[in-house]
């Protein structure tokens, strides 16, 4: 069955999506509470945070996609590599996702198909998001894929791979741990991230904040901080769409952000550089900050407007 036809294509139903949610969530249920250990959720948790964190709110989507920062290309393998662990999708495809929804999130609401939308509500962007594909009528309307990334034989293979990646990771999990290392640190891991991923998305984008305006954009996003330590800081998304190019997305002390910590880090360990924030980086073309408190958020209490050592 085919839903959300429009001009610029359909959403349809994708079986192997479907399956593979299923096969998953059954493991986690079943496996997980059969399974049970505490030291298997300690692994869940550790492999969670370095997958989501590190990997994919850090490596790919802050370096790999928005470039906010540069390093060396084992660096950038090793952080794709763990972004790709998370299950969610490899290098290339997460890019290429990136590139659909922001294309469409910046026609104007009307022009902007719902799977790519949230206007019908949180099961509808749910079941688009885990459940259907996009297909598009004439893909050449769609920015280019970023070619380094394309023809990067790493990336390429990590494509490939797919979910087969947590094979050898579930092989060692089962040396060290047995079967319940294996249920929750891949099972339990991969079930919790594609949900609690999908719905972080759709919160911060219809509930929070919203201190900066794209007028004629269809999402704008939204600063969702009850959210902000389990979205790795993704969920400050409204400063996100501001400033794509910020490799910190909490605004100051008050909006806590994991990912721009672990960015931090890396820095200080000279494994990344030329990181870019919003303090020396323009409002996104066409954004504009709504009437409100008269500082600027991106400057905190006794902070000189200056280049923000890292």
């Amino acid at each position: 069955m085919n839903t959300d036809i429009t001009r610029w294509g359909e959403a349809r139903w994708d079986a192997g999506k479907v399956l593979r949610w299923t096969l998953l969530h059954v493991g986690a249920l079943v496996g997980g509470a059969l399974c049970f250990s505490w030291s298997a959720v300690a692994v869940f948790a550790v492999l969670t945070g370095v997958t989501m964190c590190l990997g994919l709110s850090v490596g790919i989507h802050r370096g790999l996609i928005h470039r906010a920062f540069r390093a060396p290309r084992v660096v950038e393998r090793t952080l794709g590599f763990l972004g790709t662990l998370a299950g969610l999708g490899s290098v290339l495809g997460m890019s290429r996702m990136h590139l659909l929804r922001d294309f469409h999130q910046n026609q104007p609401e009307a022009d902007c198909p719902e799977y790519f939308g949230y206007r019908d509500g949180f099961l509808s962007a749910m079941t688009h998001a885990l459940f259907r594909t996009w297909h598009a009528r004439d893909a050449s309307v769609y920015p280019p894929a970023d070619a380094d990334l394309e023809n990067d034989a790493f990336f390429l293979a990590l494509e490939r791979a797919g979910l087969w990646l947590q094979v050898p990771l579930a092989l060692a999990l089962y040396a060290v741990g047995g079967p319940a290392w294996v249920f929750w640190g891949v099972f339990v891991r991969l079930a919790l991230t594609q949900d609690g991923f999908w719905f972080i998305h759709y919160v911060s984008h219809v509930e929070g904040e919203q201190p900066y305006e794209l007028p004629e954009c269809a999402e704008q996003g939204r600063n969702a901080g009850w959210l902000a330590l389990v979205s790795m800081g993704e969920s400050w998304h409204n400063n996100h769409h501001a400033y794509p190019s910020s490799a910190r997305m909490g605004f100051g002390w008050r909006q806590p952000d994991p990912g721009w910590w672990a960015v931090k880090a890396l820095a200080w360990l000279g494994l990344v550089h030329d990181v870019k924030t919003m303090a020396h980086l323009p409002l996104r073309p066409g954004a504009h900050r709504r009437p409100g408190p008269r500082k600027d958020p991106r400057f905190p209490r006794g902070c000189l407007r200056r280049r923000l050592p890292v």
